[in-house]
């Protein structure tokens, strides 16, 4: 099983629930366990809250998550201009990191487009 599932935020913002739920369900059906499946909830809100709190108006992000058999990894990027010209802060902000860095197996932190790639082993 390969699932991709993408929300394009601040427009799509409204659909980060849906983004949740779909992903716990395909999850869920994978057998993984309901702790994995929490933390991995825990790690889509931490990031697109993140993302909200740091953006200026008019800059889109991102939040992607990919799902296969061993691992998810939930991606927040940022299509178009560069990110030093977008933020007054950094997108990982310290809070943020530790929590999902608690959470992942895996975390990266960029600043050159991919801004966030954060890998939870199944």
């Amino acid at each position: 099983m390969d699932l991709r599932l993408t929300v394009d935020l601040p427009r799509d913002l409204d659909r980060m629930n849906t983004l949740r739920h779909a992903l716990d369900g395909a999850l869920a059906g994978l057998g993984v366990a309901e702790q994995a499946r929490t933390d991995i909830a825990l790690i889509v809100n931490e990031t697109w809250a993140n993302v909200i709190a740091h953006v200026r108006v008019g800059v889109a992000f991102q939040v992607r998550a990919i799902v296969d058999e061993e691992q998810c990894v939930i991606e927040v990027t940022h299509p178009g201009e560069p990110v030093a010209d977008s933020f007054n802060a950094p997108i990982a902000s310290a809070h943020s990191l530790r929590v999902v860095q608690s959470l992942a197996d895996h975390v990266d932190v960029d600043d050159d487009g991919l801004l966030v790639k954060v890998t939870k082993l199944l």
